[in-house]
């Protein structure tokens, strides 16, 4: 049985990864491991969101079928438990709020560092800002309490230097000693999220002059809170620099991770959602449009020949099955997804579908894409922008039969025992409702 290692990264749009066609170098290291792995040109985030993507990813099942967040307490069926039965190591680290103990993503970890585990020094200006904007109701008075604290710990020009209390570099060094220990003693499964890519963004001056030439750029840290993103503008130019020059800062951790695991290693590559930079919507705004929906997926798997799939979708749900036939081992019958090593009757009109909350869902095929919330369908041709909604009556009646059909499933086909854990006066641990203030989920 080959070691198996899954590398998350939040935030990651497909369109601005190197092997994807973006034109800034982002993304060396992805880029080089993917020549000899297998890249899946269309690939989407079924519930583009954290709290959502991942739900999939570790349930195999859609999001929208699970009551509440996180892994369900009664739930055996997730990937770690699966590698875990069958006696394999696990490892897992991710320094996010939404996958923490909290949100039972321990479960099945013979090893998990989360949030809990770090020993955090966060700005004291960023900590009294935030801590003002929670007691005050008012955006325009957040606005002018946040933005004088980011651009101060921020900086100007090439003087700010802000960092993130534990930034990438942390995780890797936290999972490097691991990682070593088993690849010399036998078999392995290993989770490892990276966040750099999502805010508050460190300023690294290192990248931003691989990406741009030079360093001189003011930065932002929360393009929200500094109004450089604002819905149906272009957003500054700083701050796709910065974003670059953070994905950018994940591509070496992740390169940090691969010069430890051997050819044989099993390994996939993903995003778990996009970004939002106000095409559609505001920055960071969960969503159903591609700006969301499109992420990366590179796969190194037995079965598979390293290249370009551009005949079929991949999706996040065919993740955990790919993982468990690559080791040989059973797939729970409940997982909704395929093995991208068994996907020979699939094609592009093949639809893939997605879910958030109850009522926001959506099916795409190469033609059409369908977007269903709060009782309201819109639908749009695939080949143009999504800002230009086509009547839902030129979409064709087989489309809306087929979201009808999902929204059943969802319907019936559920999970109970999630967390509905997502306020400051519920049972989150103090340290996972900071980060997701930090992260800016919380007010």
């Amino acid at each position: 049985m080959p070691s198996t290692l899954l590398l998350s990264v939040d935030c990651l749009r497909s369109d601005h990864v190197g092997c994807y066609g973006y034109d800034r170098p982002t993304t060396p290291n992805i880029d080089a491991f993917a020549a000899d792995a297998t890249r899946y040109r269309y690939s989407y985030s079924n519930c583009p969101g954290t709290r959502w993507a991942f739900q999939s990813i570790h349930t195999g099942l859609y999001a929208g079928q699970v009551d509440g967040l996180g892994v369900p307490n009664s739930y055996r069926d997730n990937l770690s438990s699966c590698f875990r039965s069958a006696d394999v190591p696990t490892f897992g680290i991710a320094h996010n709020g939404f996958l923490s103990r909290d949100y039972g993503y321990d479960t099945g970890f013979d090893r998990w560092v989360g949030v809990t585990d770090f020993d955090e020094d966060d700005s004291v200006v960023l900590k009294a800002g935030r801590e003002l904007a929670s007691a005050i109701d008012s955006d325009a008075i957040k606005r002018r309490v946040l933005r004088p604290a980011y651009q101060l710990v921020a900086g100007t020009g090439s003087g700010g230097a802000y960092r993130p209390p534990t930034t990438d570099s942390d995780i890797v060094d936290e999972a490097l000693p691991w990682l070593r220990e088993k690849q010399s003693s036998g078999e392995f499964f290993a989770w490892i999220h990276f966040m750099d890519a999502h805010t508050p963004y460190g300023r690294y001056d290192d990248h931003l002059r691989e990406i741009r030439g030079d360093a001189a750029v003011d930065h932002v840290i929360a393009p929200n809170e500094a109004d450089a993103v604002v819905h149906s503008e272009t957003p500054e130019q700083r701050v796709i620099d910065t974003y670059d020059a953070c994905i950018r800062r994940v591509d070496e951790q992740i390169g940090r991770i691969l010069e430890v695991v051997d050819d044989d290693t099993v390994v996939v590559i993903v995003g778990d959602h996009g970004e939002e930079f106000g095409r559609y919507g505001e920055f960071h705004e969960a969503s159903l449009y591609s700006s969301m929906t499109r992420v990366p997926i590179i796969v190194r798997a037995p079965e598979l020949e390293a290249g370009v799939v551009t005949d079929h979708f991949a999706q996040h749900v065919d993740v955990p099955p790919t993982l468990l036939a690559a080791s040989d081992l059973p797939i729970p019958d409940r997982y909704v997804g395929t093995p991208l090593q068994h996907v020979d009757d699939r094609d592009l009109s093949t639809p893939t579908f997605f879910s958030l909350e109850p009522g926001h869902s959506g099916v795409r095929t190469d033609r059409w894409k369908l977007i269903q919330r709060d009782g309201t369908r819109r639908g749009y041709e695939a080949s143009r922008d999504e800002r230009e909604p086509q009547a839902t009556t030129d979409v064709p009646d087989d489309l809306h039969d087929r979201l009808d059909e999902f929204d059943r499933r969802l319907a019936e086909e559920r999970v109970g025992g999630g967390s509905a854990a997502l306020e400051r006066d519920t049972e989150l641990s103090e340290t996972v409702t900071e980060n997701l203030a930090e992260l800016g989920y919380l007010e």
